[in-house]
């Protein structure tokens, strides 16, 4: 008893904590991997053509810089026919780490001939043994050319180390991003763009190092909390220039100010919140760090005459977008969501909900994209979506007007309920009746309100034949016997085997009484004509002849139903004592209402006169004939006496008439 009562007690807590756990609300960010970046850039002599300012290398300094505290690990190879020096990926947010990545980008100088298949296998060596996502990015400004090489390799060498590479990183999910470098590309760009395709990477085209920054962050811009934004890319005259830039309400926890050149940059800088911050110049380039941003910037710089200048904002948010819901969530029912937004520690901010942000689930596969409304409150950023179908789907968010910055903020799952069966009952057939048609609305249904389709899997082909025509089942029985009807129940996604049970019996199997039932009956018919025959005076043919009586009497005749159409005809009388023949027909006494006669088909019906005052009756057509309550066989003759009623229908029942046979007063 003891053991019992303890099993109750954890089956009923077990019950309580898996209910309790089905109603709470979920709650989901999107984990952040970290992401291994290998830079694989071309510093073949060619290159001294397309970047004599060496921007290349900078503006890969920069993006290090920019991307610190951001999961994120990058490496670094430079190569040409020969790997020129080279760094495996490490962590941008450890500054000495940091620090000797730059100096590895900023050693390599532009020399040699090019090798793309050997720059590629060994970017893709560095990456062996990180955990988390892999990415090669390919900068180059032309294809593979050792013709002055001394290292050995051939064109064929680099080719076969191409194909293993891109059978390598598609095995393991590595994308190669390709961007063909250079003002005037003379490369093979189908070459890296074949790369590029078959291992699931974008591919770009840049022709001035200034283009990096766009793609650079284009590439991470639903991974990392960055946005680029540019300001200017122009050609000035001589002089001092300014540029005011509207924040439109945009938050932002540091902003980077890049500024590219193609000549020095003199002077240049930002004003924000009043206050002027110049920029780092280097030569070609110049950055502006704000940890403070205002509404309004304005961006200032000194140019000379023809002097090409490109502005660049570089604004990251150290915000984590946090989706909640409650419960599951099903196909074509609306779900609540709510996007609120956390700090590093995890405590939720409420100065964002104020960015213009548009929101839209999308599904994993198949490309379906959901608008997800959004209204801010002071629980965050609330939408209602309801999903047409079933599936994964990642939730995207994004920032500003121009679409600045896209979250990925969370993946969720879309439940479709299957069909369910609502009855189970047999249907009963006869062998010989008529088919049937079900509405198979009635047998199946669908909570999601899917439109539901049938088609048949599985037929007892001796019992019954069926067809499907929409949502109805026709069914002919065949033959004795039961058996499952499987029809294939689909709502489009999912699909229930759902049965229907039959059988087929004959008459007697299902009414066993009726045998029964017909032989009294017959018994009882048979009976009732023996003592008919009692009553029968039997006349013979040439009753005419023999017969020495005559009619008594008078006959009534009374037409209780007529064919629509005619008059209503009264009650007639007509004489027999003064008739001296031996035989009256019928229809003769009613040959002035021929058309009723013939319907009733009275010329084959007789009269004959005989002893005590009776008349013998006697008929050889094919109306009904009762005389009382009992049926007139053919040619068989029946004696009636005073009182007697004869009453007679047309064969095909449009007409009704009783003769009474009374006494004369």
């Amino acid at each position: 008893m003891c053991k019992r009562m303890i099993c109750a007690t954890v089956m009923s807590l077990l019950l309580f904590c898996v209910s309790s756990i089905h109603c709470q609300a979920e709650e989901i960010v999107m984990a952040k991997e970290d992401l291994n970046i290998v830079f694989a850039v071309d510093h073949s002599g060619s290159m001294n053509e397309q970047d004599a300012g060496q921007m290349i290398p900078k503006v890969l300094q920069i993006f290090t810089d920019t991307m610190r505290g951001e999961h994120i690990k990058i490496g670094y190879l430079a190569y040409n026919d020969t790997i020129i020096t080279q760094r495996a990926p490490v962590a941008v947010d450890v500054e000495e780490q940091r620090r000797l990545l730059k100096q590895t980008i900023s050693g390599a100088e532009n020399r040699g001939e090019t090798d793309i298949g050997l720059g590629l296998k060994e970017a893709c060596q560095l990456l062996a043994g990180c955990e988390g996502k892999k990415m090669v990015v390919l900068i180059s400004d032309g294809e593979t050319d050792l013709a002055r090489s001394h290292t050995g390799r051939t064109e064929q060498d680099s080719e076969q180390d191409i194909e293993e590479v891109i059978k390598l990183c598609r095995a393991e999910g590595t994308p190669v991003v390709t961007v063909a470098f250079g003002k005037e590309y003379e490369g093979e760009e189908a070459v890296l763009k074949k790369i590029s395709e078959q291992t699931g990477g974008e591919s770009y085209e840049a022709d001035r190092p200034e283009e990096l920054i766009s793609i650079l962050y284009d590439l991470f811009h639903t991974d990392f909390s960055y946005s680029v934004r540019e300001i200017t890319d122009s050609v000035y005259e001589d002089g001092s220039q300014r540029i005011n830039c509207g924040m439109d309400g945009i938050i932002y926890d540091e902003l980077t100010v890049l500024f590219f050149s193609d000549q020095e940059i003199s002077e240049a800088g930002v004003i924000s919140g009043g206050n002027r911050v110049l920029a780092e110049r280097e030569g070609h380039y110049a950055v502006v760090k704000l940890s403070e941003v205002a509404d309004e910037l304005a961006i200032s710089f000194e140019t000379q005459q023809k002097q090409r200048m490109s502005v660049f904002l570089i604004g990251r948010r150290n915000i984590t977008p946090m989706l909640k819901w409650d419960g599951d969530i099903y196909k074509n029912q609306e779900t609540e969501f709510v996007i609120w937004f956390a700090d590093e520690k995890g405590e939720q901010l409420s100065s964002y909900t104020g960015i213009p942000w548009t929101a839209a689930f999308q599904k994993t596969a198949g490309g379906v994209s959901l608008p997800l409304p959004l209204e801010a409150d002071e629980s965050g950023l609330c939408g209602k979506a309801a999903f047409a179908e079933a599936g994964n789907y990642t939730l995207y968010l994004t920032a500003g007007r121009n679409a600045e910055h896209i979250y990925e903020v969370s993946q969720i799952t879309v439940l479709n309920t299957l069909p369910v069966s609502l009855k189970n009952e047999r249907i009963e057939m006869l062998t010989h009746s008529d088919a049937q048609m079900l509405d198979l609305g009635e047998y199946f249904a669908d909570e999601d309100g899917d439109t539901l389709t049938f088609e048949i899997q599985e037929l007892p082909q001796e019992v019954v034949s069926a067809s499907v025509e929409g949502r109805y089942l026709h069914i002919a029985p065949l033959g004795r016997g039961s058996g499952d009807i499987v029809l294939l129940v689909s709502d489009g996604e999912s699909s229930l085997a759902g049965r229907i049970t039959v059988r087929v019996r004959s008459w007697p199997e299902v009414y066993p009484a009726v045998p029964f039932l017909i032989i009294c009956l017959l018994l009882f018919a048979v009976c009732k004509l023996y003592r008919r025959k009692k009553t029968v005076i039997t006349v013979p043919e040439p009753v005419e002849e023999k017969n020495r009586c005559y009619f008594t009497g008078k006959a009534n005749v009374y037409f209780t139903l007529i064919p629509d159409g005619m008059e209503e005809i009264p009650p007639l009388t007509f004489m027999l004592h003064p008739i001296r023949e031996g035989k009256i027909v019928v229809g003769d006494m009613l040959k002035n209402y021929g058309e009723l006669s013939a319907l009733l088909e009275l010329d084959h019906m007789f009269l004959y006169p005989t002893e005590n005052r009776k008349i013998i009756f006697y008929h050889n057509s094919k109306a009904s004939v009762m005389i009382g309550n009992s049926i007139v066989c053919r040619r068989m003759q029946y004696a009636l006496s005073y009182g007697s009623v004869i009453y007679v229908t047309a064969p095909d029942g449009s007409c009704e008439m009783e003769i009474h046979y009374v006494a004369t007063n």
